[in-house]
């Protein structure tokens, strides 16, 4: 989960400029905002002389569940040995928080690439004590705001990945995770009840197998601009409170630069289905910063999950832009329930950019039962 800041990272690689409103004079002057950005390292160059080049960033994020909060964001870039002149660099990220309702937590990314990007390895850990909500399963159960349940989301997660690439723009790949979550103080808010979590919500350990088919032509990781991506991974695991059971992710995105036309248009398609019984916090969402923005995280969640977002991403003039956006999404016990009933959301975001083509987001999302506003960093897909 990416975590909600107001300054951040950057990820220096060159990328076919997107058109944009108003051109931007090539003698214009750094502003003040730009100064104040150098200071931290977000100067939008990247040493590759170095063997990793670091930047420190004190940031702030805001979300529905755990309000506001500050942390510190360290990013290194590094290039490996024969690594091409154009190609992206690779990352890590480490990004730490505190919020102001007790939520805190470290999430570090790491993506190595090889051979010149032909191999890539992905390292993923998250540790977090963090505000979370459980409404039940369901679309009717999340409508029903008296279900309301709030507690202390422990979750400690390692997820390494390896990548092959086995043609042009296409990898194979294989990994592992290893995830723990507790809940702790789970209240009823209607009434509100303590209630016991062992009972409703508890902790468990699960660890799995999980192989990769990416097809990915993007220019840009993080934010891209052009191109396309296909990837499907298929998960086997064990739980210590539950028999085994699978899990079944496709994700399906494309980017198209107008070209004549200021912007670009972006699309995506996730799917995410499970087989056997799933502990509680694998449960496939709807909600958050990244999918169906307008409801809370969590509210909505069951085996089966579906949904798509097109957006209409818009530079404006210098380092200032806007995105218009449209979702929808839907979870259901079965697949072929997905279509039962649909959730929607919509909106629109300022983008402000703070390293080349990295992006600073302010979003409002506007669901059918409640609006939610997010303040982020990179594009949701």
């Amino acid at each position: 989960m990416k975590r909600i800041l107001l300054l951040t990272l950057f990820m220096s690689y060159s990328a076919c400029a997107v058109e944009p409103l108003f051109e931007t004079p090539e003698d214009m002057e750094p502003t003040w905002i730009d100064n104040i950005l150098s200071v931290f390292g977000a100067d939008g160059k990247f040493d590759d002389s170095k063997a990793i080049d670091m930047s420190y960033l004190p940031t702030a994020y805001y979300t529905p569940e755990k309000k506001f909060g500050v942390g510190l964001l360290m990013v290194g870039l590094y290039k490996t040995d024969n690594a091409a002149a154009d190609e992206q660099p690779s990352s890590l990220v480490l990004n730490s928080f505190v919020s102001m309702n007790g939520s805190y937590g470290v999430e570090v990314e790491n993506m190595t690439f090889f051979n010149q990007g032909k191999q890539r390895l992905l390292l993923d850990v998250e540790l977090h004590n963090e505000a979370a909500v459980y409404y039940g399963k369901g679309i009717e159960q999340g409508n029903m705001d008296a279900n309301l349940h709030e507690f202390d989301e422990q979750l400690y997660s390692f997820k390494p990945r390896w990548m092959n690439e086995i043609a042009s723009n296409y990898f194979i790949g294989i990994g592992a995770d290893f995830i723990y979550a507790s809940a702790n103080e789970l209240e009823y808010m209607a009434t509100p009840t303590p209630i016991d979590s062992s009972e409703l919500l508890p902790s468990n350990f699960s660890s799995g197998v999980v192989i990769t088919s990416i097809y990915d032509s993007r220019d840009y990781r993080l934010n891209a601009t052009k191109g396309w991506l296909f990837q499907v991974d298929a998960g086997l695991y064990q739980n210590d409170q539950f028999s085994s059971f699978s899990t079944y992710n496709i994700e399906l995105a494309n980017y198209i630069d107008l070209s004549s036309a200021p912007g670009l248009i972006a699309w995506q398609v996730q799917a995410h289905f499970t087989d056997g019984d799933m502990p509680w916090n694998l449960l496939p969402t709807l909600g958050g910063s990244n999918a169906m923005r307008g409801y809370i995280k969590g509210r909505y969640r069951d085996e089966q999950m579906m949904m798509g977002q097109v957006e209409y991403r818009l530079p404006i003039f210098h380092r200032y832009g806007m995105v218009f956006w449209g979702a929808a999404g839907s979870v259901a016990p079965k697949i072929n329930q997905l279509t039962d009933e649909l959730l929607t959301s919509y909106g629109t975001g300022f983008r402000f950019r703070v390293k080349d083509n990295i992006n600073l987001r302010f979003d409002i999302g506007v669901g059918e039962n409640e609006t939610n506003f997010y303040l982020n960093v990179n594009e949701v897909f």
